[in-house]
């Protein structure tokens, strides 16, 4: 009896072993399929946390891409030649971008660069590139940039070629490199500083230094500026410009002035002047007639001036905001050099695009 009852117990244990074993590898499988998906689940949370991180710096910042390309065709004449080539009206491809920053601070950069549609098409020298900081401050920034007494050309700065506005392009600068400038805005006047640090010169410190103020509204343009910049030999140039432009209806007039004291090779002063006077009027929804009158005096009285006074007629057809052709003829009457005469054919595409 009691080895029935043992050999009875040996059975069912025999029988229950496997159902046991079966069930703890059963569990075994479970917490493992559990900790490989908790483990899934953990690596995807993360994934979508990059995302959001990713997605809200991508939504403080603002890129934006843009160029212009300025083909031109057309005639030099002068009194020994005539000169029919292609030409470039400064085309140019660039980038601008913003970041927030938070606080209301926002960090910008941009790059512009030539296209030298002239030679082979290739990518020429940088117009600008630099990076910046602004805010309740106002802005500063440190690279090559536009510098600020192009608040003085910049309304007389309408024509369709290389060397405008016409005076002013031969005695003043547009865009440095190794530059920090300095903006801040009160309402309509502008307040604008820069200076010019090149290592590479003889000057420890600042070889260019460029501050001015603009007043604009809808109704009027005004501004002021002085700079002085550094020459060979402990020589200096210094130029005062004033700006005026005005709108009365379509009619649009604007005119710069600069007077420019440069001290020469022979340790006097030069005297000269830059004076650069504009118009321009839309004849129809699509055409704009264009006219400026400008005179150049280096302060020269031989042979070596360039002294001229210049006179430009442009006819433009602007089709869209985005493509437009031109006609336009230009005298430079030289004091002491040949008569240039220019006519030109020319055709402009623009593009901008922000993401």
């Amino acid at each position: 009896m009691k080895q029935f009852k043992l050999t009875s117990a040996v059975l069912v244990l025999s029988f229950a072993t496997p159902i046991f074993a079966v069930q703890a590898n059963d569990t075994a499988a479970t917490n493992d399929e559990l900790r490989t998906e908790l483990q899934q689940i953990q690596q995807r949370l993360a994934m979508l946390e990059a995302q959001e991180k990713e997605a809200s710096v991508l939504s403080d910042t603002q890129f934006n891409f843009y160029g212009s390309l300025r083909p031109t065709f057309g005639l030099t004449h002068t009194n020994s030649d005539d000169v029919w080539d292609v030409g470039d009206a400064n085309s140019r491809i660039g980038f601008a971008a913003e970041h927030q920053l938070g606080n209301g601070l926002v960090g910008f950069a941009k790059g512009e660069f030539k296209v030298d549609i002239k030679d082979d098409g290739d990518f020429g020298d940088a117009r600008k590139a630099y990076v910046g900081l602004k805010g309740f401050f106002g802005s500063v920034a440190i690279g090559k940039q536009a510098v600020t007494q192009e608040i003085i050309s910049d309304p007389v700065d309408i024509f369709n070629r290389s060397g405008t506005p016409l005076a002013y392009d031969s005695a003043s600068p547009f865009r440095l490199n190794n530059l920090v400038t300095y903006r801040k805005e009160f309402g309509d006047l502008l307040f604008s500083a820069d200076a010019q640090f090149d290592g590479n010169k003889g000057s420890g410190g600042s070889d260019f230094v460029n501050a001015g103020i603009r007043y604009k509204t809808d109704l009027i343009y005004i501004a002021a500026a002085f700079y002085n910049k550094e020459l060979e030999d402990n020589k200096d140039e210094n130029t005062f410009g004033v700006t005026l432009a005005k709108s009365f209806n379509d009619l649009y007039l604007a005119a710069a002035y600069q007077n420019i004291e440069k001290d020469d090779i022979d340790g006097t002063t030069l005297d000269g002047s830059t004076l650069d006077v504009v118009a321009s009027y839309p004849i129809t929804d699509s055409y704009k007639i264009k006219l400026g009158v400008s005179r150049y005096d280096d302060g020269g009285n031989d042979i070596t001036s360039a002294k001229y006074n210049a006179y430009n007629t442009t006819l433009e057809w602007h089709k869209t905001p985005q493509f437009s052709t031109f006609i336009e003829y230009q005298k430079t009457d030289f004091e002491y050099r040949e008569t240039n005469d220019q006519f030109m054919l020319g055709m402009r595409y623009n593009f901008d695009y922000t993401f």
